[in-house]
């Protein structure tokens, strides 16, 4: 399975290119970008939907899979990282890694990623779109129509920041910025009309399993679903491409790298948890449920009144638009350098072509009408699922459900197979014998996440 071929080794030692690396606390605050960024990226309202459901369902219960689903994916995106800055033979990107598992792995990552892309895109659309319609619907009724002509104002910014060029990176850092205060102050407010429950919060970090209810969302699937989605989510590929782009280049920036993914990965933490909070305190007991945005908009309602809505809506849309102009264009870049690998020639022609613009090797995809002629339509098409009419998500989720089976074995195979290569990593970052075992661990429950929430949709499209 393992590639044989002969690369030089990467010597630790060596002077290396990349961005200055911070001596100071306050030059480690200053340095961080890609970890926001990403989880900004990999929230949206269906991890707050999900947190909602089991704050109303079961209170405090199950706050423990939220603890272990956090950890699991800093730990799962740390290792990726570290692969791409402390792997001993010169690779550039997380991909080159892939690369050496199997020589088919990137173009079938690119294509399977992509897929999947569109599908994000669907539902991305959807939730940009109604959060716009329902903040002007608030001065001026936009009726059937409003989702997609929200929709069709998504794209319309997506589209203009996306082609920025060198200044995307710096775009990202600023939107994920203001994702985030957004979002603090959000259920910061909703926090202080709701209040917490500390005991009952403590209580819920002692792995209880209550009994399950409301049909298919019992308690085994909710945790299931809430530790086992992170596990091979094509979104976790999203970081390694961040701090390459951020500047960070080798194992010199191992440090701030892991630095920059803790801070990201307690935001996240934090913003989950004041959603399950808020739910527990608002909903649960009360027999409502939540299963859309609009159900968070009614549950912020409940929490802080008539002004719940409006900030609910505003931190649904900022959150779902940065994935929109995060994951596409990343995916899409994973597929264009895999085609650069199946096709050196290829690449060779764009470089030449672009030898005056671009800023360095790992940029040529942006001068590639390759790129945009996928990527343009990939970010596009999806709005018309806003439609009104439009058959509804369950066929996208099931498309989405069936590229999820095809890239979770493959990225946990082939993360643990690079990391725990002597031939391919650093000595002193290695995995350890329990490092390997715990990302199998986590691949297993994403695998059983995906059959159990397989069947649960078919289970609720069948005939009772």
């Amino acid at each position: 399975m393992a590639s044989s071929s002969q690369e030089p080794v990467h010597d630790a030692s060596a002077p290396t290119t990349g961005a200055a690396i911070p001596t100071t606390f306050t030059g480690y605050l200053k340095g961080m970008g890609p970890g926001i960024v990403v989880v900004m990226s990999w929230l949206g309202t269906g991890d707050f939907i999900g947190a909602s459901v089991a704050g109303s369902n079961f209170g405090y219960a199950l706050i423990w899979t939220l603890l272990i689903a956090v950890v699991s994916r800093y730990f799962i995106v740390s290792a990726i990282a570290k692969y791409q800055l402390c792997n001993r033979v010169g690779d550039k990107t997380i991909l080159d890694g892939f690369r050496r598992v199997w020589r088919g792995f990137p173009i079938y990552l690119g294509v399977t990623t992509c897929m999947l892309g569109f599908v994000y895109c669907c539902f991305l659309y959807i939730a940009t779109g109604t959060a716009l319609a329902e903040l002007v619907g608030m001065l001026v009724p936009l009726g059937p129509w409003g989702p997609f002509l929200g929709a069709l104002v998504s794209l319309a910014l997506a589209i203009w920041i996306v082609t920025r060029g060198n200044q995307q990176m710096r775009w990202l850092e600023i939107l994920a910025n203001i994702t985030m205060t957004i979002l603090v102050l959000s259920f910061f407010v909703a926090l202080l009309g709701t209040g917490i429950d500390f005991g009952a919060l403590l209580s819920g970090l002692a792995f209880e399993l209550p009994a399950g209810e409301n049909g298919y969302i019992t308690a085994v699937t909710t945790s299931v679903a809430l530790i086992g989605a992170v596990g091979g989510s094509a979104a976790n590929l999203l970081y390694p491409y961040l701090i390459h782009d951020k500047g960070w280049t080798g194992p010199q920036h191992r440090k701030l790298q892991r630095f920059d993914l803790l801070f990201g990965t307690m935001v996240m933490f934090v913003l989950v948890l004041a959603v399950w909070v808020v739910a527990a305190e608002t909903l649960h007991g009360t027999g409502e449920e939540i299963s859309s945005e609009a159900g968070l908009a009614y549950m912020m309602q409940k929490a802080i009144g008539p002004a719940g809505p409006a900030i609910m809506w505003t931190a649904i849309f900022f959150t779902v638009f940065n994935n929109i102009i995060t994951q596409p264009p990343v995916f899409v870049r994973l597929l264009m350098e895999s085609v650069y690998m199946a096709q050196p020639e290829r690449e060779q022609r764009i470089r030449l072509r672009s030898q005056d613009r671009a800023a360095s090797a790992k940029s040529i995809f942006r001068y590639d009408p390759g790129y945009w002629w996928i990527l343009i339509p990939l970010m596009t098409i999806p709005v018309f699922f806003s439609l009104p009419g439009m058959p509804g998500m369950v066929v996208v989720t099931m498309m989405g459900i069936s590229f999820s089976v095809l890239t979770v074995p493959p990225i946990m195979v082939g993360l643990i197979v690079m990391t725990t290569r002597r031939d391919l990593m650093l000595q002193p970052y290695l995995n350890r014998w329990w490092e390997t075992a715990v990302l199998a661990g986590i691949g297993l429950v994403g695998l059983w996440a995906t059959y159990e929430l397989i069947g649960g949709l078919i289970g609720n499209l069948l005939p009772q």
